[in-house]
């Protein structure tokens, strides 16, 4: 995946009435800033408004409560979410993230895992289309669903003994992906992305 470019300043990782958020200059966000953080929600996307949606390029993991994600997934309950910025580490992997993101696990025995992450910098059409044909790629399914952006794909791919669902796509000029693992329900899914649409919202 193309590097992104990111400015060298000073972050810190706070905890904020026992959520992990990160905590960051102004000077690391590119693109509009996002609204006020919004509440619980199921909605389904082929039900959302993205007809000329424009996404922060930024943190948004903070935007996003442990209550919408358990909502949004079907669960009873889910953990509070990790945050990620371009150089740290993608949390539970040993990649180096080039975007913005963020990971929440959730439900009871089952445990399932959401994230989602955004590139940190512009992206045009020619690029995203080459993502999306490569994301639909190998051993994964397409699944014939509305997708977030155009170009965009949605696809299931094996994940070891399991598989996950991921949909991505181009939001005006931001490239965005979110996941949910265990699962081939790309409805579920969708729910998920606009719980994380919403968090990056920005008109």
């Amino acid at each position: 995946m193309l590097l992104a470019v990111v400015a060298v300043v000073v972050t810190a990782l706070a905890i904020v009435l026992g959520r992990a958020v990160l905590v960051d200059a102004p000077a690391d966000r590119t693109g509009p800033a996002a609204t006020p953080a919004p509440g619980a929600s199921a909605t389904p996307l082929a039900d959302y408004d993205r007809e000329g949606m424009t996404l922060a390029r930024g943190p948004f993991c903070g935007r996003i409560s442990a209550e919408s994600a358990a909502l949004a997934l079907g669960v009873d309950a889910a953990e509070d979410p990790v945050a990620w910025r371009p150089g740290m580490k993608v949390p539970g992997t040993e990649s180096v993230a080039n975007e913005w993101g963020c990971s929440i696990t959730a439900g009871g025995t089952e445990r399932t895992t959401a994230s989602a992450w955004v590139f940190g910098t512009p992206v045009g059409e020619p690029l995203a289309r080459s993502w999306a044909r490569e994301t639909g790629r190998g051993d994964c399914t397409r699944k014939d669903v509305p997708e977030i952006g155009a170009p965009g794909v949605v696809v299931t791919c094996p994940d070891g003994r399991d598989k996950h669902t991921t949909y991505q796509g181009l939001v005006g000029d931001t490239w965005l992906a979110c996941r949910v693992s265990g699962t081939g329900d790309a409805e579920r899914v969708g729910r998920w992305c606009v719980v994380v649409l919403e968090a990056l919202r920005a008109d």
